[in-house]
């Protein structure tokens, strides 16, 4: 698992209270429980936190699973996205 997947994950587990979760690059919102509009927005913010970076509205609109969220973190931090 590439540095940026555990720490993705770590923000996962803590944004919705679940150590079990085991994230894939398909992964979307109907594959966590308790991932609602509110839950997504301190996800969100929790990643931009994490890893220094500010997600513009663009960005927001590209993200359809945690694969496109891998790469678009990879692309603003240069960070290998696994």
């Amino acid at each position: 698992m590439s540095d940026l997947e555990q720490r993705l994950t770590s923000i996962f587990r803590a944004t919705f209270g679940d150590e079990g979760i085991v994230l894939r690059p398909e992964m979307t919102a109907d594959d966590v429980a308790g991932w609602d509009s509110i839950s997504h927005i301190r996800l969100i913010f929790a990643i931009e936190d994490e890893f220094g970076i500010k997600l513009s509205m663009k960005d927001l609109e590209g993200l359809d699973d945690v694969g496109s969220l891998s790469s678009t973190i990879a692309r603003h931090t240069g960070v290998a996205a696994g």
